[in-house]
């Protein structure tokens, strides 16, 4: 990796606040060398005995600021620019392509083929790109033409695919040249607020690690194609993060988190709003390490927006990105149940790339045009409860030959159909007061000593493939028992599981009140950022089961107490 004067950077930067920078096509020398290959490049691949029908280039440049603070000290303020190049060259045709999906064992799955990747210099030397390139492509053809050579033969004696559909999208070009953003920041005064956001931890010795940190990147992505589609888009994100962690004396660690995310530094919080976060954080911390620990349990149980907003993401989203769908590995869970309710008539779903924030808290899942070259839209995927749409990047799948704008990677990846910002609506709901009687309705019901309300999680997965469980796992931080009397009591220890079809049988309802998830979602194409919005639940019945247990002991020895500064 190479590192660059970023910070000089934002110094040249400083009259400037978010503002686009106009720069026209014609002078962008990396378009420039990318178009130039791209054309030498068609003259022959297309040409060649095994001849390419697609190529695309895609160029990504990260810059990244972070600076990080431990208990009151600085532990890191540094700047990183990187430059990854991603070559995608399919031979074949739309309809069959060294992409087609295999059930040999031991093959290359489709996500990871058809590309071809690397780190490039960073200078705007055109001479010195289109050599990267050059060089690139070449490997990506050549494993291309391996790559069809054995999809070929492995079709051969394989039966015959469930989804006949082709294996790229034809799709509309799309010229798109975004103006490049710069920004300014006060990068001494940031590294004395990340000092005094993580310094009220030292009043607590029983804290064995707590930081807080800004993250600035910003990232600006190149795309040209054979088809004719070119475009530069950037992205500017602002990160600060608090994070802290005890652990209880029976060795139980014991995490927590909060975040704000901003597309610009002036709609970072203020140093009251973080420092009033961070001692709720101190006080959770607290009294996690004081918490019983849960045992197993079923039951009616409430999940709170943020953690309703992992649950959607984890158990509807990743079953609604198409291309698994076309994997006959995968379990496919709602391909044929379109047109059918899979949530109650109350709820609908939509995603939304296009969407900035929520109530005025960006969102992180946003952007013009996806990963494809396709124009980002909102799609409603479940209206009044009835599953209506997929996710699609340009892999079809059956009733569905076009993308939706949803092709999404990580630099260095191709893309695949991925999730953005999930938006999850209710029609006429009812209040959080009335959600916590209905959950003592259910209690009752039930017979159940105890009900649960899940406040917050820390994230979760989910397996989709048919030789697994098929199930998602959600990773609680914050726990309590609602007891019939209306009393709670915070618990510790536990994770929610459950396989996908069962659960949303068991959603009842939700209220009014939203909240907003953000995080950073791995799946075939790496990682990308998402939040989801999402409101208040009601689960007739949910599963948590015993966390697992650090056997590491707390420290003999307390921190040493110290006052904040």
């Amino acid at each position: 990796m190479r590192s660059s004067g970023l910070t000089a950077g934002l110094k040249i930067a400083a009259l400037l606040m978010c503002l686009p920078t106009a720069a026209r096509a014609a002078d962008d020398a990396v378009l420039h060398a990318m178009q130039a290959e791209l054309a030498r490049s068609q003259a022959v691949y297309f040409k060649a005995k095994v001849p390419a029908y697609f190529i695309a280039y895609r160029i990504n440049d990260d810059e990244h600021l972070e600076m990080n603070a431990e208990f009151g000290t600085l532990t890191n303020s540094a700047t990183l620019h990187t430059r990854s190049l991603n070559v995608e060259m399919r031979t074949g045709d739309y309809k069959f392509d060294n992409t087609h999906p295999t059930q040999t064992p031991g093959s290359v799955p489709s996500y990871a083929r058809g590309s071809n990747s690397q780190r490039i210099g960073l200078d705007n030397d055109e001479r010195a790109m289109r050599t990267e390139i050059w060089s690139a492509t070449d490997g990506a053809y050549w494993r291309a033409v391996e790559e069809l050579a054995k999809i070929k033969a492995d079709a051969a004696v394989q039966t015959a695919a469930e989804d006949k559909s082709d294996d790229f999208s034809r799709e509309t070009k799309l010229e798109l040249i975004e103006p490049t953003l710069d920004y300014k920041l006060d990068i001494d005064a940031w590294r004395e607020k990340v000092k005094k956001y993580s310094a009220p931890f030292r009043a607590d010795t029983k804290i064995y690690a707590a930081r807080a940190g800004l993250s600035v990147a910003r990232t600006t992505r190149w795309l040209v194609t054979s088809e004719g589609t070119r475009v530069r888009h950037t992205e500017l994100t602002f990160l600060l993060d608090v994070r802290a962690a005890t652990k209880a004396d029976d060795g139980m660690d014991l995490p927590g988190m909060v975040r704000f995310v901003a597309s610009k530094p002036d709609a970072l919080p203020d140093d009251a709003t973080v420092l009033a976060a961070v001692n709720g954080l101190m006080v959770e911390l607290k009294a996690l390490r004081d918490a019983p620990i849960a045992g197993a349990y079923e039951g009616p149980a409430i999940l709170d927006n943020r953690a309703a907003g992992v649950f959607f993401h984890e158990v509807v989203g990743h079953r609604l990105e198409a291309h698994r769908l076309r994997d006959e590995s995968d379990a496919q869970t709602l391909k044929k149940k379109l047109g059918e309710r899979i949530l109650p008539a109350s709820i609908s779903i939509a995603f939304d790339p296009t969407r900035t924030d929520f109530n005025g808290q960006a969102l992180m899942g946003g952007y013009a045009v996806d990963d494809d070259g396709v124009r980002a839209r909102r799609v409603q995927v479940v209206e009044h409860g009835v599953l209506k749409n997929f996710l699609l990047g340009r892999t079809p799948i059956e009733g569905f030959s076009h993308s939706n704008g949803h092709g999404r990677s990580q630099p260095g990846y191709r893309p695949v159909a991925r999730q953005s910002n999930m938006l999850v609506d209710v029609e006429a709901p009812i209040d959080y007061a009335a959600l916590k009687q209905k959950l003592l309705a259910e209690i009752a019901e039930q017979h159940k000593p105890w009900g649960l309300i899940i406040r917050d999680l820390d994230g979760g997965f989910t397996e989709t493939q048919r030789v697994s469980t098929g199930g998602a796992k959600l990773l609680p931080t914050m726990v309590y028992r609602l007891y019939p009397d209306g009393r709670e009591e915070l618990v510790r220890g536990v994770d929610l599981v459950g396989t996908p079809l069962t659960l949303l049988a068991e959603l009842e309802t939700a209220d009014g009140r939203f909240g907003v998830f953000h995080g950073w979602c791995g799946a075939e194409s790496g990682f990308v950022p998402v939040s989801t919005v999402a409101p208040d639940l009601l689960i007739r019945r949910i599963e948590v089961q015993r966390k697992p247990k650090s056997q590491d002991r707390p420290p003999i020895l307390p921190a040493p107490a110290t006052e904040a500064r």
